[in-house]
């Protein structure tokens, strides 16, 4: 008798309680310490998500890289906010991956030399050191196409590794680097603009996207709904965030602490001038100048059939044109 009812209690439970099947996770790379995953903070508090159709309910923050690739891979919903080197690796490869939405437009990086560098701008990096965390790292592929914006050669200038991004601050910070590039959270919560001289700021990086969208062959072919609801969802987070600023600003807040209030109001707006968020739509010069920065710092030898690795079906139809 004491089986069947603590059966039935746990039968009348679960009846009584929320059915949530569609409750959904989503992973994006390095979610509380870079803004390319804003928009999914937003569109999750405002509701945007489960009004598109998909229940999102939190985040899976990826380590970067490769690492966030499979994590994308791995997860139960197939879909991820991520770096776009590895991703385009991984289907050269052979990945079951298709590349489905830009996240974001352009570098949210700083590049800094000490207050008292000879370095004025740009211009002045021939023959400088460049400190990296890694070799092929976001970080390099920065440095090269920072130079091809001087309208230098990859050669003009040595990149340093350290072996992490502290590393390479503190290179410059002690005189063993010249120049390199800090990340706009880090940047700010650092203090930056007191202690560092930017010579290219986040509004003048070259347009390499730091997160791109994919989705996995099972997502697309399976459950297109749930992507297509997803896209839409995203849009939406960052429509608000250019329509509705300083509202957006009081959800990212609680995101981004322990970064003051107030840095990221000035972050945010920063990155609202520059348009640094996409709502979606594949801009293939983006993919270009990240393919161009591979080849430059080593990471592929031959050219990639790009408009193979793309799937626009599932954007919003504005978007997809």
């Amino acid at each position: 008798m004491h089986h069947r009812r603590l059966l039935g209690l746990v039968v009348a439970l679960c009846l009584a309680a929320p059915f949530r099947a569609s409750a959904e996770d989503v992973l994006v790379t390095q979610y509380k310490a870079d803004p390319s995953g804003a928009p999914f903070a937003v569109a999750m508090a405002k509701g945007f998500f489960k009004n598109a159709g998909i229940d999102i309910t939190d985040v899976i923050s990826g380590a970067g890289g490769g690492a966030s690739v499979r994590a994308a891979m791995a997860s139960s919903l197939g879909y991820g906010d991520v770096s776009p080197a590895p991703v385009l690796a991984a289907i050269d490869q052979g990945q079951d991956l298709r590349i489905v939405n830009i996240g974001t437009r352009l570098l949210d990086l700083n590049i800094v030399v000490m207050p008292n560098s000879p370095i004025k701008s740009i211009n002045d990096l021939k023959g400088k050191k460049f400190s990296i965390s890694e070799p092929k790292s976001l970080g390099e592929m920065t440095a090269v196409l920072v130079l091809e914006k001087a309208g230098l050669k990859p050669e003009d200038m040595q990149r340093v590794v350290f072996g992490s991004l502290p590393g390479a601050v503190t290179a410059v910070e002690t005189g063993a680097a010249d120049v390199t590039a800090i990340p706009t959270v880090l940047f700010r919560l650092k203090d930056g603009a007191s202690k560092y001289r930017v010579i290219l700021g986040p509004q003048d990086m070259p347009h390499l996207p730091p997160a791109i969208g994919i989705a996995t062959g099972d997502l697309m072919r399976n459950h297109p709904d749930k992507l297509r609801a997803l896209l839409a969802g995203r849009r939406e987070g960052v429509k608000y965030i250019y329509e509705h600023t300083d509202d957006a600003i009081q959800i990212l807040s609680k995101l981004y602490a322990p970064l003051p209030p107030d840095q990221v109001a000035a972050m945010v707006h920063e990155l609202v001038a520059a348009k640094f968020w996409s709502e979606g739509k594949m801009e293939m010069d983006l993919l270009q100048t990240t393919e161009r920065a591979m080849r430059y710092v080593g990471m592929i030898d031959k050219p990639l059939d790009l408009n193979k690795m793309v799937d626009t079906s599932f954007l919003p139809s504005d978007l997809q044109k």
